[in-house]
């Protein structure tokens, strides 16, 4: 955007004069939370033997694919019926990406023939996500489609880089087009009230939607350009407590990080007074800026890198994060073996480590629910489905 990052944020409520100190703090804690996981998967060998793909039919893979999507669709409407499991299976349901990562990865590998399949659950997925509350639902598929790829390929050729290239632009240019539309598409979808829920058919919300970006004309296009950075970047709310604490608020000393580890190992029925999680109020606690939250239907997380600097200051906020970053590569190792289910099981960590815009007990939360129903189903899951995906022994 040709100006220096302080003066991006110079005329609005966040501090612009700490936003490079800020974005030094977020950097340096991003290496410090790699060198946690590099430390703990340093010496596993992460890699799957080419012999172990001539087990399993990849027909048969995207069948168990297809049917396990349209089994996570149906049960994330029905689980909310159920809200004391709504978080458990809601993070297990992320197992939904391990199986796309093994269906992508065996077409391409053994199955060529059935790329045209593939490209069209791909292109299903991306359409049907776009009649959700989130971006998420339509660029996952996109961005796990490039992981896939990334892994079956080891050489790209001009021709394979151009088309990413393009594909980039587009994922680009669509990401730009949502972040201008998102407001008043979520308007829609929610009838105007104050949830995050689908009042309205996928096909009127589909509709809806591409009227909206059609209508995106170059002064809203370059708003949401300033948006989507901001929203990526994700500094504003950090910088915010930098100017708050301690000066206003004294440092917690590990409260957070204690508060966030002690919340999911007590069950509610244990503790009954858990508080209930509202990202909200504890941005405001630690920013003053006074954000609306849960009964306004909106919520706004301080970030996991954050909290860590609120807990410990500038200097020792490193410690907790490169902790985090160790913790979840330990998981991932525990999880991780020599056959396609350790795509399967792991997969989901590309989604699990993206903790930095996330407060601290929902960061902490998402890994510990889904390691844990992961190590509890595993053996279930790959005696009841393994077999469906394999060969025909004759």
């Amino acid at each position: 955007m040709d100006m220096p990052l302080n003066d991006l944020f110079k005329n609005t409520i966040f501090p612009g004069h700490l936003m490079e100190y800020t974005d030094f703090l977020s950097i340096t804690g991003i290496y410090f939370f790699t060198f946690g996981i590099y430390r703990a998967v340093r010496k596993l060998k992460i890699e799957i033997s080419e012999s172990v793909w001539d087990k399993y039919d990849a027909r048969k893979i995207i069948q168990v694919y297809v049917v396990v999507s349209i089994i996570i669709s149906a049960s994330q409407l029905a689980i909310w019926a159920f809200p004391n499991l709504v978080q458990y299976l809601f993070f297990f349901f992320y197992i939904k990406w391990g199986f796309f990562l093994v269906t992508f990865i065996s077409v391409f590998k053994r199955a060529p023939d059935l790329k045209i399949f593939l490209f069209v659950i791909i292109g299903i997925e991306f359409v049907l996500g776009l009649s959700s509350f989130f971006a998420s639902n339509f660029i996952n598929i996109l961005i796990f489609s490039l992981i896939a790829f990334a892994s079956v390929k080891r050489k790209v050729t001009y021709q394979q880089a151009a088309i990413f290239a393009l594909m980039g632009v587009l994922v680009l240019h669509l990401a730009v087009l949502w972040t201008a539309s998102k407001k008043d598409y979520r308007s829609f979808l929610n009838k105007g009230q104050k949830t995050q829920a689908v009042s309205v058919s996928k096909e009127a919300a589909r509709a809806k939607l591409l009227e909206l970006i059609v209508k995106v004309d170059e002064k809203t296009y370059f708003l949401a350009v300033e948006d989507m950075v901001n929203r990526i970047g994700y500094i504003q709310y950090f910088a915010a407590a930098i100017r708050f604490v301690p000066t206003y608020v004294p440092h917690e000393d590990g409260q957070i990080y204690v508060g966030a580890i002690s919340h999911f190992l007590v069950p509610r029925f244990i503790n009954p007074d858990k508080p209930i999680l509202d990202d909200s109020k504890h941005t405001n606690k630690y920013t003053g800026l006074g954000l609306s939250g849960k009964a306004q239907g909106t919520s706004f997380s301080l970030g996991s890198f954050a909290d860590a600097y609120i807990d410990f200051g500038p200097i020792f906020m490193f410690v907790p994060i490169f902790l985090f970053g160790y913790l979840i590569g330990v998981f991932f190792k525990i999880l991780y073996g020599s056959n396609i289910w350790a795509l399967i099981l792991t997969g989901p960590f590309f989604l699990l480590i993206n903790v930095y815009g996330a407060d601290t007990t929902k960061a902490l939360g998402f890994i510990l629910i889904y390691f844990g129903v992961i190590l509890l189903l595993r053996k279930q899951m790959f005696g009841l489905i393994d077999p469906l995906m394999r060969k025909r022994i004759i």
